[in-house]
């Protein structure tokens, strides 16, 4: 292909590609047009249903306001029995509709009857005439019946007769050929317009007026019709090859049907369609392979080449070595290609120089963040020590102001409460004896309270010592004065776990903990004490108690100075825990479970000789 033609055959290649959206709006304007034909026709036939149920109505009402009018005069008193024969007579004669005439007595049994001969029979409404007309005083619009010898079809009502306060009927039987001329004038002869009944006993059709013929002509219409009517469908219906409007009557249960032949609610061509689909499938089939065989040769032309650009652009952004060949056919795209492969070239020389530099800035930058953490690290150790410090300075100032003015009167006043015991002797009150014992116990807790507050707050030159745990374990819990009530449990390690540390300083760490142990459990319990290695490395001593634990919510504050929940404490016995376990380089874990108690355990690092 030259250079040049590209744009030529993109043209074209759209142009055919047009073909088939052009077709689909043709397909689609004609369905369209059929839609709004079918509308147009629905609309006009609905006018005439309503039309013609107006007429209807108008014939029923005239027949209804004849026979009252009749009943009306013998009512009146203006006719006397022996002439009321020749009335009836005249009156036939004058209403070509009314052919035949009964009058019943209030158990439906016929009296005389007037009209044509033979009379048409209405036994088969009788019940109904009972019940409604002579009961119930109605009008009662009965049967259709068709009489082919003569040529007619009669519709029969019955009107309530109240003659000498008797409550009798009158079996009226009208022609309905009066009925077809007031309608035929309004048929249109291009149309199917069908009346029958409810139960498909036909009485007019357009095509052959009223009809007087016992088989019928349209069975398998009305059928259809008579269905779709029993399940409500009324409106717009399809029977067959006909379409139209199906309605019903508002006086009586006669159906009204007007329609015209499917094919005619069609244009042309969508009946030519339909008539042949294959064809249609065809069409549209072929114009979808044409349009696909056209896309995947216009891929060929343009996207091919554009995707072995995007799969160069993405080497070199990946920073491989060497550049792929791009195609370069004659035509526009082999242009577009050469000048995108040299704007590559250029590119990828300055994709090196960038990565080369944004090396070098990440090694810098590394570097610095590494300085830069090292620093805040010692800053925030430093500041943490200076803080600390700071904060034990001013505690051992005032450990020092407690010491000087609360210890010393503390033991003024114990000297002299040991005077006023010894001047009472033995013979002294109860009662007095019993505060002068409240009194020491007061004056001991508050010197307990201020050698805390002094333990926290001196700083003294460690000592270290190289001690087995287990053993230095024993001698403290042989010396610290468990209650009765609390069973200890022991589990020393049966190797030797040699560590470093303060001896006093842990000793103290040791009993305060045993001591917050023992007063969580006031109504007894058990203290568990194990000692045991953890690895190579580290050894352990664990303290559990069966208390019942410490809350979620203050786990966190519980090693913080003057943190406490009891009632008299100072909040510094783990605080010293915390302390020493610096000082002496131990870890501290804490476990506890609400009802089930509390385990603190201390973790040493085990001593070795240089040269083990």
């Amino acid at each position: 292909m030259k250079s040049g033609h590209l744009r030529n055959t993109v043209l074209a290649v759209v142009i055919v590609a047009a073909l088939l959206p052009a077709l689909l709006v043709i397909f689609y304007m004609a369905q369209v047009g059929g839609i709004m034909l079918k509308n147009e026709q629905r609309e006009r036939f609905e006018m005439f249903n309503n039309r013609f149920s107006n007429e209807v109505s108008s014939y029923i009402s005239q027949n209804e306001k004849l026979i009252e009018t009749f009943l009306e005069i013998r009512a009146a008193g203006y006719v006397d029995d022996e002439n009321y024969a020749k009335l009836v007579e005249v009156f036939l004669a004058k209403n070509k509709s009314v052919i035949g005439i009964s009058f019943l007595d209030n158990n439906g049994q016929e009296n005389s009857y007037y009209g044509m001969r033979p009379k048409i029979s209405y036994n088969d409404i009788l019940p109904e005439i009972l019940t409604k007309t002579i009961d119930g005083k109605e009008i009662y619009i009965g049967s259709l019946n068709k009489n082919p010898s003569r040529g007619i079809i009669s519709l029969t009502m019955s009107f309530p007769d109240s003659y000498k306060d008797l409550n009798r009927a009158v079996v009226v039987q009208f022609d309905l050929e009066v009925l077809a001329q007031m309608i035929e004038p309004s048929v249109s002869k291009e149309d199917l317009t069908l009346i029958f009944t409810k139960n498909g006993f036909l009485i007019f059709s357009s095509t052959g007026g009223l009809s007087t013929e016992l088989d019928d002509a349209y069975d398998l219409q009305i059928s259809q019709l008579v269905n779709l009517a029993s399940n409500g469908n009324y409106g717009f219906v399809d029977i067959r090859d006909y379409s139209g409007v199906l309605s019903k009557l508002p006086t009586s249960d006669w159906m009204v049907f007007t329609g015209k032949l499917s094919s005619e609610l069609r244009l042309p061509i969508m009946a030519y369609l339909e008539s042949y689909p294959i064809l249609l499938a065809g069409v549209i089939v072929l114009a979808f392979l044409v349009l696909l065989i056209l896309s995947l040769y216009l891929t060929g032309i343009i996207l091919r080449p554009i995707k072995d650009m995007t799969k160069a652009v993405v080497i070199v952004e990946q920073g491989d070595a060497e550049l792929p060949v791009l195609p370069a056919p004659d035509n526009e795209i082999g242009t577009l290609s050469k000048a995108f492969a040299r704007m590559l070239d250029t590119i990828k020389i300055q994709f090196d120089e960038m990565r080369q530099e944004r090396k070098d800035l990440e090694e810098l930058n590394q570097s610095l963040e590494l300085r830069v953490g090292s620093r805040t690290k010692e800053l925030r150790t430093a500041l943490n020590e200076l803080i600390k410090k700071e904060r034990l300075a001013a505690i051992g100032q005032m450990a020092s102001i407690v010491s000087h003015e609360i210890k010393n009167p503390l033991a003024v006043i114990k000297n002299a409460v040991y005077l006023i015991k010894a001047r009472l002797g033995d013979n002294a009150e109860p009662r007095i004896l019993k505060n002068i014992s409240v009194i020491d116990q007061e004056i001991l807790q508050a010197n307990g309270i201020i050698e805390e507050i002094l333990g926290y707050a001196r700083s003294r030159e460690q000592i270290l010592t190289v001690i087995d745990l287990s053993l230095y374990i024993k001698e403290i819990m042989a010396s610290y004065p468990i209650p009765g009530n609390i069973k200890v449990v022991t589990e020393y390690s049966p190797l030797p776990l040699p560590v470093r540390i303060d001896a006093e300083e842990i000793k103290q760490a040791v009993r305060n903990i045993i001591g917050n142990a023992v007063e969580v459990m006031p109504e007894g319990g058990q203290l568990t004490i194990k000692t045991f290695w953890v690895d190579n490395y580290a050894c352990a001593l664990s303290i559990r108690d069966s208390g019942p634990g410490i809350p979620k919510e203050i786990r966190e504050n519980i090693f913080a100075p003057f943190f406490t929940t009891k009632a008299r404490g100072t909040g510094l016995g783990l605080a010293v825990v915390k302390k020493v376990a610096g000082r002496n380089n131990v870890q501290i874990e804490l476990v506890s479970e609400e009802g089930k108690g509390t385990k603190i355990s201390m973790i040493f690092k085990t001593h070795r000789e240089e040269g083990k």
